[in-house]
């Protein structure tokens, strides 16, 4: 019925060879920071089928695709599509899962829903420093605890969206993933194309928050096998349901720590259970890879670690990329753990961290830390807002004020970033002095590309240009042949603005030999400097650079330039969030009165593109915090709330005094030594939050979203 519709130009479904023969994958190759191939994704679990024949959540794309003439002619062919359901028993909850009677989410593809360790994740306790179980015999005080962080969405106002084009044997398919040479390699891989035969483009894709960095998604090939099918280009674009298709990974912890009477943390032990979801894709990242290199850059001082995970399979939506991807939710149990083992001590949890935290690289106590708790103690006004839990002075009866805070390692600096290989740039330098600069790199609203053009100008500071005179190629096209840099771990303002300093060096070794063969000078006689030629043997010669290239050839000059990144280990700053919130007891409805953000930056690159970070990024992390959950109808396994008006973002009303602070305390490699901050700033905002809540009435709540039931509900008024 839906083929003998007038407008439908193909129907295809999981029974055609097309999809049949497709190899299982994954929406996960990579955390976009390398380009990798099928044999070499970064956690080596494939369990999704292209257009499969069995769904492993309501919400997933299976069985049949149809390609008409317009959406509304698709839509009615897909009502007139007969489908006979399986029904078969389901688990959402990953405790549930985990018990041997359980549903299988991949009965064909595993015997139990915990995944199996592999070669990439490690095994299930991945760090085990020391002898943790003889530290916690020797310490003074032994504290446990919980804490829930659940599966947000990232809230990005652009849905997934393709336009795939097969002619002449060529697949170009223009998107809105930022992460393009990735696109190309999975759409190559899994279609058997040679790179050459897919294009892939994109553009500026405003804020994303990470869902469009696994430019491995499923809808991908669809596209590309309708358009193949039908010789026409093949448009798919999400609604706003299904634009649904990945959360934040979330994660169930258990802390145990040991501590001695002086405030020494001497052992941790941490338990994480994940919900992955119906699929692996980069659960583990969050739930393994994220923790052990944390523990390096933050733990360092303390001797004996232990760190445990089990990521779950269950038949909900699955967990993956998200701003502060695995940060946000270690940080939440991290900001738990501090301020437990300082009240157990009876010490200010300001202390307590500048005792105990530092990276390997660095003794104690860091000066970062120090210089960004003491700038938030004094902002936030800790001394004399701090009381007790709960102790605090009412306000109109009902109401109760706290303060609290969370600090986090910043994400990441440039030695972290080995596993990208090459940084490329193309610098061209036209006969007028301007410059035309390939950086390839898709701006996502954070303004990070602003550090290229910032980065090129100072570079080239010689030719006496400016910004203005600089064009940055904002089109990144995989036929340019330039490796694209992903703005993933904020690295385009730490990695790219670095290269330009090198590109810039080897563009002046050119316009000098250009200049020698013009001015019939040996090039060890020619320099530049703001603009003008400046020649030893000719101290009154007067000439700009402009001027010199006009009496060239009027020939282009280009410079292309890879570098890879200097992994000389520099430790990373470190940045926190301070929070107050007046909670009412009456009601449960917890208030964020003010909110410090700060980041120690090694080198503030483009200050209000960094502020502009700071603040925006405690949208997301008051949300997560007291208003975002995804909810299922527990009878049936469907999700109930995925749309703006259920699922509850902050709004400009909701958000409070916001106060950025931007410091240059930590120094890291290269011509700026700087840091990425635009994804952690999401990261401590959740467990500052949860800290100011429990000073404010004295009762801890572990699971986020902190709603009011739940407050009610531990105040006994529920």
């Amino acid at each position: 019925k839906a083929r003998a519709l007038p407008g439908v130009a193909a129907v295809m479904t999981y029974k055609d060879p097309e999809f049949a023969s497709l190899k299982l994958t994954s929406a996960g190759w990579t955390d976009a920071v390398d380009t990798v191939n099928w044999d070499h994704i970064m956690f080596p679990t494939k369990d999704r089928r292209v257009l499969g024949e069995c769904a492993c959540w309501v919400g997933d794309e299976m069985g049949i695709a149809v390609a008409a003439e317009t959406e509304e002619i698709a839509d009615e062919a897909l009502k007139l599509i007969t489908i006979d359901w399986d029904v078969r028993p389901f688990v959402i909850d990953p405790i549930e899962a985990m018990k041997k009677d359980a549903p299988l989410v991949h009965p064909d593809l595993t015997k139990a829903n915990v995944l199996e360790p592999d070669p990439k994740s490690g095994p299930d306790i991945f760090e085990d420093r020391g002898n943790v179980d003889e530290a916690f015999k020797g310490a003074d005080f032994v504290v446990e605890g919980d804490s829930t962080f659940h599966n947000a969405h990232q809230g990005a106002m652009d849905n997934w969206c393709c336009l795939a084009e097969w002619k002449e044997h060529q697949l170009t398919v223009w998107s809105n993933s930022y992460g393009v040479d990735q696109t190309r390699m999975h759409i190559s891989e899994m279609l058997g194309l040679p790179l050459h035969q897919v294009r892939a483009i994109s553009s500026y894709v405003g804020g994303q928050f990470g869902k469009n960095d696994t430019g491995d998604q499923p809808f991908f090939l669809v596209t590309s096998l309708l358009s193949m099918k039908t010789g026409r280009p093949v448009k798919y674009r999400h609604n706003r349901h299904q634009s649904f298709i990945n959360t934040r990974q979330p994660a169930i912890y258990h802390f145990k720590i040991g501590l001695k009477k002086d405030g020494a943390l001497t052992a941790i032990h941490l338990k994480s259970i994940g919900n992955v979801g119906a699929y692996a894709d980069l659960s583990m990242f969050a739930l393994k890879f994220v923790p052990k290199e944390l523990v390096e850059v933050v733990m360092a001082h303390i001797p004996n670690i232990r760190l445990e995970s089990y990521g779950v399979y269950t038949n909900v939506i699955p967990g993956c990329m998200m701003r502060g991807v695995g940060n946000s939710q270690f940080n939440l149990v991290l900001a738990h753990l501090i301020d437990a083992a300082a009240e157990r001590l009876g010490m200010d949890p300001v202390d307590f961290c500048i005792k105990n935290f530092a990276h390997e690289w660095e003794p104690l106590p860091s000066k970062s830390l120090e210089a960004v708790l003491h700038e938030g103690v004094r902002r936030i006004g800790w001394k004399e807002k701090r009381h007790a839990p709960g102790k605090g002075p009412a306000i109109d009866g009902v109401k109760r004020r706290g303060v609290g805070f969370s600090f986090h390692p910043a994400w990441h600096s440039e030695w972290q970033e080995e596993r990208r290989g090459k940084i490329q740039v193309t610098m061209t330098l036209n006969p007028d002095c301007t410059v035309l600069l390939n950086a390839a790199s898709i701006e996502v609203g954070g303004g990070s590309n602003t550090c290229n053009i910032l980065g090129c100008a100072e570079a080239l500071s010689f030719l006496g240009i400016g910004t203005e005179d600089i064009h940055w190629t904002s089109f990144v096209d995989t036929n340019d042949g330039v490796k694209d840099c992903v703005q993933t771990d904020s690295a385009v303002s730490y990695l790219q603005s670095e290269v330009m300093v090198f590109a810039a060096r080897e563009m002046k070794e050119k316009l000098r030999q250009a200049a020698a063969t013009i001015l019939k000078l040996p090039p060890s006689d020619i320099d530049f400097a703001d603009g003008k030629v400046v020649v030893a043997s000719q101290p009154t010669l007067a000439m700009t650079v402009k001027e010199l290239l006009r009496k060239g050839d009027n020939a282009p000059i280009t410079v292309a330039y890879s570098r890879s990144p200097d992994v000389t280990p520099t430790g990373v700053p470190f940045f926190a969030n301070f929070a107050e919130v007046e909670v009412d007891v009456s009601t449960g409805k917890v208030t964020p009165l003010k909110l410090v953000v700060l980041n120690d930056c090694g080198t503030v690159m483009y200050a209000s593109g960094a502020e502009g970070q700071q603040v925006g990024g405690q949208v997301t992390g008051m949300g997560e915090a007291l208003t975002e959950e995804i909810v299922y109808d527990k009878a049936t396994g469907v999700p109930l709330n995925f749309n703006w008006v259920d699922y509850q973002i902050p709004t400009m009303a909701d958000m409070p005094d916001i106060d950025p602070v931007l410091l240059e305390v930590w120094r890291g490699v290269g011509e700026y030594g700087a840091c990425g901050i635009g994804e952690g700033t999401v990261s401590c905002t959740p467990g500052a939050i949860a800290n100011a809540i429990y000073n404010a009435i004295g009762v801890r709540l572990n699971e986020i979203p902190i709603k009011p039931e739940k407050i009610l509900k531990a105040l006994g008024k529920d």
